[in-house]
């Protein structure tokens, strides 16, 4: 694993480092600059810190936001106007001659792909945290992170050639718009028109797992976010994501991300 660190003036990479056929890359872009038109020879994978921008790419416009989450096939073309202020990213640049086992997300890697939150922000977050951890272990998880983004990206690709039905997108609208609140599965069946069971089986079809696992998703994210980038006490964060007490958002939390509200704080804040 080797790391390396540069600045220029409009762009300030903070921390490099070059692992297992990939390069990530911790940047900050000022306020009122841009990229101009450019490509990578390999595919790309950009997550969100801080901060929002536009993409400009094949004559539409991608709003980033933090949380948001994006792939690049090699050789496409996009352009990137920081306009609404500084922004902070990791870049993960992949070589596919030099890094085992992308051939079987090929399909993947050659589609351009966008998501806002979701698993694939909880991912990526631990990937960060990975990235600015300073262990001998850092890279081994770094690597295993990125297949399970890669494969995430998958499953919901696959999940996306068989459209929800409008009031499972309904319900998933529901959670996500207020993942604090203590929703019941009768309570939302009934916001969306239809039997608890039909949703059940019907929200597990469209989107591969359970509303409250989906409900728990959405919340731990929500607690990440806030962690990565506020000072709130756990106990606010706690009680804002929707939790019972202190206890149980540390509990679950460890379970998902595989540390402490607080390791997790410590290890992906906002940089000093």
């Amino acid at each position: 694993m080797t790391l390396r660190s540069t600045n220029t003036p409009a762009s300030q990479v903070s921390r490099q480092i070059s692992v297992g056929g990939m390069t990530l890359t911790e940047g900050m872009h000022a306020a009122g600059s841009s990229l101009p038109w450019h490509d990578h020879a390999g595919p790309t994978l950009c997550f969100v810190l801080d901060g929002a921008f536009a993409e400009y790419v094949h004559g539409h416009v991608i709003d980033c936001r933090p949380s948001t989450f994006k792939i690049t096939p090699a050789g496409e073309r996009h352009w990137n106007r920081f306009h609404l202020g500084d922004v902070r990213g990791l870049l993960v640049e992949l070589d596919p001659a030099s890094r085992a086992g992308l051939d079987l997300f090929e399909r993947v890697l050659t589609r351009p792909h966008h998501s806002e939150g979701g698993v694939e922000a909880v991912l990526a977050h631990r990937l960060y945290a990975e990235f600015r951890a300073e262990d001998e272990a850092a890279g081994l998880a770094m690597e295993g992170l990125l297949l399970e983004l890669l494969a995430s990206v998958a499953r919901s690709a696959a999940v996306t050639r068989n459209p929800a039905p409008s009031w499972a997108a309904r319900a998933l609208a529901l959670v996500h718009d207020a993942p604090g609140e203590r929703h019941s599965l009768a309570t939302i069946a009934s916001e969306v028109g239809v039997h608890p069971a039909t949703l059940a089986r019907g929200f597990r079809r469209a989107y591969g797992c359970s509303v409250g696992a989906m409900q728990r998703r959405l919340r731990l994210e929500y607690a990440a976010r806030q962690l990565a980038t506020t000072e709130w006490p756990l106990a606010m964060i706690a009680q804002q994501a929707g939790f019972y007490d202190q206890s149980h958002f540390t509990n679950a939390f460890r379970r998902h991300l595989g540390r402490s509200p607080m390791q997790y704080r410590r290890a992906v804040g906002r940089p000093s």
